[in-house]
């Protein structure tokens, strides 16, 4: 038995629409996942740059005052320091430093205490994507 098999090669000749087309939907999910991926990153980023920034604001805050002598340490000396780092840029543009004096004795229930001890809240606030972010760190001075 002699068949002779003729064997039918399809051309090639390029591409289907359907190979475009599933072309088109894995690259645009492709690159929606990795532009969204990078997006939250950068904010995520963006957002703890500004958190330590605020942090060191405090920081900066907190040890020039107490670099002053306890007696000295008064709302207006606080204005004046505040005042001082933000001229200086210490305190950059776009973060609200706010502070909160408080003598220990001066507070219900110890007005009979020896003034030894000030209650010193420092509070920075910022904003990132439209909402205001705060920290706040209470700290003592004593004599």
């Amino acid at each position: 038995m002699n068949k002779k098999y003729k064997l039918t090669i399809k051309e090639n000749k390029g591409f289907t629409t359907m190979d475009i087309a599933i072309g088109i939907i894995v690259m645009i999910t492709f690159v929606g996942l990795m532009t969204s991926l990078f997006y939250n990153l950068y904010m995520t980023t963006t957002a703890k740059n500004r958190n330590a920034i605020a942090t060191n604001c405090i920081i900066d805050v907190i040890e020039e005052i107490k670099t002053k002598p306890y007696e000295q340490i008064d709302h207006n000396q606080i204005e004046q320091i505040v005042k001082q780092l933000e001229e200086n840029d210490t305190i950059p543009k776009g973060y609200n430093v706010s502070t909160q004096l408080q003598k220990y004795n001066e507070i219900e229930g110890n007005r009979d205490k020896v003034d030894l001890i000030k209650i010193l809240n420092v509070t920075v606030e910022y904003t990132i994507q439209e909402k205001v972010e705060k920290i706040e760190v209470s700290t003592l001075i004593t004599k």
